[in-house]
């Protein structure tokens, strides 16, 4: 992983880069939010989450999709908590 980077593969097998925009550690837990800076219809850029395991190395390893509500509703205060501009 290249510093403030994130490597991931598509469903077909691509590769895209991703950029980290901040990590989130809570109750022993690692959230990793990162963007492509894509952006939708409203001019927004379009953010993703994912949790994580740090490796002994301190790499990111077995990232996951955020999908359990009660953790995409922390994510998404923490967001609207932060005003953040390109």
């Amino acid at each position: 992983m290249e510093k403030n980077l994130l490597t991931l593969k598509d469903k077909n097998g691509n590769k895209i880069k991703y950029r980290i925009l901040f990590n989130i550690e809570c109750e022993n837990i690692n959230y990793v939010i990162y963007t492509d800076d894509k952006k939708n219809k409203s001019g927004e850029i379009i953010s993703y989450a994912s949790s994580y395991v740090l490796s002994d190395k301190g790499n990111m390893t077995k990232l996951k999709p955020v999908t359990d509500k009660e953790e995409f509703d922390f994510i998404s205060k923490i967001l609207s908590s932060l005003e953040y501009k390109k």
